[in-house]
C-alpha cells in the first residue's frame, strides 16, 4: 500500500483528490495486484509485482471515487501512454455557446413548456453576434443580466471544427537579445511558485537561489534569455489584483532595477491552479458579463492572467510576464530557439482551483463543469494543432515543449509533424508535481524532460526537492541541463511550506 500511496505524486494528481480502487487479482506468493487509480484525468492500470519496477498505462477520462491519503515519492515508475483525448461535444449554437447537460456534456435540450417549443439556449456576449436571416433561430433575449437567443431545431447541425484560435505574435515580440555565441546562452525554468497571499520562506529561498545562479552566470559571461513558467503562477484559483506585485514582482525583482530578475521575461503556460473562482470566466470568457474583457478576431478573451491586449485590466509594469493565449510559440532566431507553450489542463478538469472549493463558484458562472470542460478541450486540440504546424514551419535546433502537466508534453505529436531533413533537440518541460527531478535523458546524456514544480509555493509540510532548472544552449544545436546541482536545488528538508488557510 506504500508503493500504490506513493505513485499519485509522481503522476501528478495531488494525492489529497486523487482516488484508488484496489481489485485483488493473484495475492500469492510474488505479492502480486491490480490497482486502479481514477483519478478527475484519467484511470491507470497498475501492476505490482515482486520487482521493484511499476508499469502504469495511461486510459480513458473517468471520475474521482474515494480520496487516498499520500505518500513518499515513488521513483520507479514508468508512464507507458498517455491516451487521454478530449471528446469532441457537439456545439449546437452558431453563435455564443449552450447551457451543457454534466453528465453528457452535450448541449442541453429544454423542453417545451405549455404554450411554445422547446429549444436550446445560446448565450452571446452581444446581440450584435445572434446571426440573422437563419431558419429556426430566435431573436436576442436577455435573462439575469446575460444575452441569450434560442434554437428551437433540436437537429440544428453542429458547429464545431478546433473550436480554438489562438491570436499572437511568436516572433520575439519582447525583443529577447542572444549573445552571439550560442553557447553563452541559457535559459531557467520554475513551476508551482506563486504561494497564495504571500510568498513564504519556500518561494522566497528559491527565488533568491535563482538570484544568486544568475549573477553567478554574468559574471562568468552568460546571457540569461527568459525564464519558462510552467504553470500554477498563482495559487489557489487564479490570479487577484494584489498578486501581481506580492506573488511575482517582489519576491523575485522583476521590476528592482539592483535585481538580476529586473525585466528578464518570463514565458508561462496555466496551470490548475491558475483557473478557478479568482479567474472565473478564463475558461467561459463568452459568458462574462455584462462583457468579456476583449474580443480578438470574433473570439472572447476572459482571463485576468492573459496579456494587455485580450486583459486591459492587467496592471502596468507586468509587460514582461508573457502570457499571449492559451497557446503559443515563440521564436529566438539568433539562439536557435522556439518555445512552444500548450495549455493542457482539459484532461484535469475536476483538479481546477485546486478542487471543487476553489472552481465551485466559477463553474457556476461558466454554466456547469460540462461547459468548462468543453472550452478547454477546443484549447486542447488547438494546442495539439499548433505542435504539428511549429513542427512543419519552424526553423529552431532546439524546442522546448512546455505545458503544465507530466505525462502530456505530446512531443510525439510534433516529432511525427517534422519534414524529412529536419532534425530537432526536444525539451519537454513541467511542474504540477512539487519536486525537481530529471524524468527522462536524450541519447548524449542531458536530461529533456524535465519536472520543474519545485518553486515553493506549494505544498506539503516540506518540499524534499525545491528549486529550479537550468538550460545551457551548446554551440552545435544541443544544450546542457542543470536539475540536480546544489546551485539550483534547495537541499533536502531545508525548504518548508506552511499553508496559508482560505479567508472566510
Amino acid at each position: 500500500l506504500d508503493r500504490i500511496r506513493g505513485i499519485t505524486r509522481l503522476l501528478s494528481f495531488s494525492s489529497r483528490r486523487s482516488a484508488l480502487r484496489l481489485q485483488k487479482t493473484a495475492f500469492g506468493h510474488a505479492g502480486a495486484m491490480r490497482a486502479c487509480f481514477t483519478t478527475s484525468a484519467a484511470w491507470f492500470l497498475v501492476q505490482l509485482s515482486a520487482s521493484p519496477a511499476l508499469t502504469v498505462v495511461a486510459g480513458e477520462v473517468n471520475s474521482a471515487v474515494a480520496p487516498v491519503d499520500g505518500a513518499d515519492l515513488l521513483s520507479n515508475v514508468s508512464l507507458v501512454s498517455t491516451s487521454w483525448q478530449p471528446r469532441a461535444a457537439c456545439q449546437r449554437c452558431p453563435a455564443g455557446s449552450c447551457d451543457r447537460d454534466d453528465a453528457t456534456g452535450e448541449c442541453r435540450w429544454f423542453p417545451p413548456p405549455s404554450d411554445g417549443a422547446g429549444a436550446y439556449h445560446c448565450q452571446v456576449s452581444d446581440c450584435s453576434l445572434v446571426p440573422t436571416g437563419t431558419q429556426g433561430l430566435s431573436g436576442c433575449w436577455q435573462y439575469d443580466g446575460r444575452n441569450y437567443f434560442s434554437v428551437v431545431d433540436r437537429s440544428f447541425p453542429c458547429r464545431e471544427a478546433s473550436g480554438y484560435i489562438n491570436h499572437y505574435d511568436g516572433a520575439n515580440p519582447l525583443g529577447i537579445r542572444a549573445d552571439l555565441t550560442r553557447s553563452n546562452n541559457y535559459f531557467l525554468i520554475l513551476g508551482d511558485w506563486g504561494r497564495a497571499g504571500s510568498p513564504g520562506s519556500c518561494q522566497r529561498q528559491v527565488a533568491e537561489k535563482m538570484k544568486s545562479y544568475i549573477t553567478k552566470q554574468k559574471a562568468a559571461g552568460r546571457n540569461l534569455l527568459f525564464v519558462a513558467s510552467v504553470g500554477d503562477n498563482f495559487y489557489w484559483s487564479g490570479v487577484k489584483p494584489e498578486s501581481w506585485e506580492v506573488t511575482w514582482a517582489e519576491p523575485y525583482g522583476t521590476n528592482n532595477p539592483i535585481s538580476p530578475l529586473n525585466k528578464v521575461p518570463w514565458l508561462a503556460v496555466f496551470g490548475n491552479h491558475d483557473f478557478g473562482d479568482d479567474d472565473a470566466f478564463a475558461t467561459c470568457p463568452y459568458r462574462m458579463a455584462p462583457q468579456p474583457l476583449s474580443h480578438i478576431g470574433g473570439q472572447a478573451y476572459g482571463s485576468k492572467q492573459l496579456n494587455k491586449d485580450k486583459n486591459p485590466t492587467r496592471p502596468a509594469d507586468t509587460e514582461h510576464f508573457w502570457l499571449p493565449d492559451y497557446n503559443y510559440h515563440y521564436e529566438i532566431p539568433e539562439a536557435d530557439l522556439e518555445v512552444i507553450a500548450i495549455d493542457t489542463n482539459a484532461a484535469f478538469v475536476a483538479e481546477l482551483g485546486g478542487d471543487w472549493h476553489g472552481h465551485m463558484k466559477a463553474f457556476a458562472a461558466c454554466g456547469g463543469q460540462a461547459e468548462v470542460q468543453h472550452f478547454l478541450n477546443s484549447v486542447f486540440r488547438s494546442g495539439r494543432e499548433l505542435l504539428r504546424e511549429r513542427a512543419r514551419n519552424g526553423t529552431a535546433r532546439t524546442v522546448v515543449i512546455m505545458q503544465h502537466y507530466p505525462g502530456f508534453c505530446q512531443k510525439e505529436i510534433f516529432q511525427a509533424a517534422l519534414p524529412p531533413g529536419r532534425h530537432v533537440n526536444v525539451i519537454c518541460t513541467y511542474g504540477h508535481v512539487h519536486a525537481q527531478e530529471c524524468q527522462g535523458r536524450n541519447l548524449h546524456g542531458q536530461c529533456n524532460m524535465i519536472l520543474a514544480g519545485g518553486g515553493g509555493g506549494c505544498c506539503a509540510p516540506e518540499i524534499a526537492e525545491a528549486g529550479f532548472a537550468a538550460v545551457a544552449l551548446s554551440d552545435d544545436g544541443s544544450f546542457t541541463t542543470d536539475v540536480y546541482s546544489s546551485e539550483v536545488s534547495m537541499p533536502a528538508g531545508t525548504c518548508h511550506w506552511q499553508r496559508r488557510l482560505r479567508a472566510a
